[in-house]
């Protein structure tokens, strides 16, 4: 499809933030853009990891090995390289550049984000972003589930003769819906431009929206302050948003309502109160969230 005409006033920048980079899982260095000291959450997404691009030698590859999560969703995407998945509602799926998975912990699960073991033996290049979605209050204990959609599965539009590529994975851009609907309306757009190309999105939908710059470089809506690799801009409301990229880029957008009430975190549990993460954790410890089978 072909990036459709915009009519609508353009959303402007707000201010921008640089990710941190810490370890996770297994040991390998992501970049935490949310949450950050400046805020929480932008819509319903309260965690963004990148990890990658990084090329990684034969025997290096880390993963997350089994842990549990509870009170949110994960959706991760991975650019390149490849991944297993396992978890404890019995799940078992291999994951290739272009695809997403989707796993909603609700009141608790268990899994494991491993390289796989062609990674694993011959190394090679890693690429791949993942967010939590905050679950709306009274909705935390819900039933666990998991989905995997492949890249065929997801819409995507070309634009500035050929030099953009968007990819919808949740929300609606022009008449394009992505495959991930789930509570507080996220919005996650994936774009690839090449150096000097440039697109103006129908972006009306979500109340809250942000830019994430994973590689390269991107300036929006004409402003004269580039978001670099690394850094997450935080942008006003609008019908529509203009980026033009200083550099090959890939660029991810992410947004939707913000969060219905506040919300308290213990590593991989994210509860509205005290007693629901000790919940948690006894649920977790007495096995109640469940085992990965061998």
């Amino acid at each position: 499809m072909t990036a459709p005409t915009i009519n609508s006033n353009r959303r402007q920048l707000v201010s921008i933030h640089e990710a941190f980079r810490t370890l996770e899982g297994d040991g390998f260095e992501v970049r935490r853009a949310i949450p950050s000291n400046a805020y929480e959450a932008i819509g319903p997404f309260i965690f963004l990891d990148q990890f990658g691009p990084i090329d990684v030698r034969p025997g290096e590859a880390k993963g997350a090995s089994a842990h549990p999560h509870a009170g949110i969703e994960t959706l991760t995407l991975l650019l390149e390289g490849s991944q297993t998945h396992k978890d404890s509602l019995g799940n078992t799926s291999s994951m290739r550049p272009g695809e997403v998975q989707w796993m909603r912990a609700g009141r608790g699960v268990v899994h494991d984000e491993s390289p796989d073991e062609q990674l694993r033996r011959e190394g090679g290049h890693v690429h791949g972003v993942q967010l939590w979605i905050n679950m709306p209050k009274g909705s935390k204990h819900a039933e666990p589930a998991y989905r995997h959609v492949k890249a065929s599965e997801i819409p995507t539009l070309t634009a500035d003769e050929g030099r953009v590529l968007v990819r919808v994975v949740a929300g609606t851009v022009g008449d394009l819906t992505g495959p991930i609907a789930t509570s507080g309306n996220p919005f996650v757009v994936h774009a690839s431009l090449k150096a000097g190309a440039r697109v103006d999105l129908p972006v009306g939908g979500p109340a809250e929206l942000g830019v994430y710059v994973m590689v390269g470089a991107a300036v929006i809506g004409g402003d004269d302050r580039r978001i670099e690799a690394g850094q997450l801009a935080r942008l006003t409301a609008g019908g529509s948003l203009e980026i033009e990229a200083a550099s090959d880029s890939e660029i991810l957008l992410i947004g939707g309502d913000p969060l219905d009430a506040p919300i308290l975190r213990h590593g991989p549990f994210v509860m509205n109160s005290i007693d629901e993460l000790e919940r948690a954790v006894r649920d977790y410890h007495a096995g109640r969230m469940g085992q990965i089978a061998a």
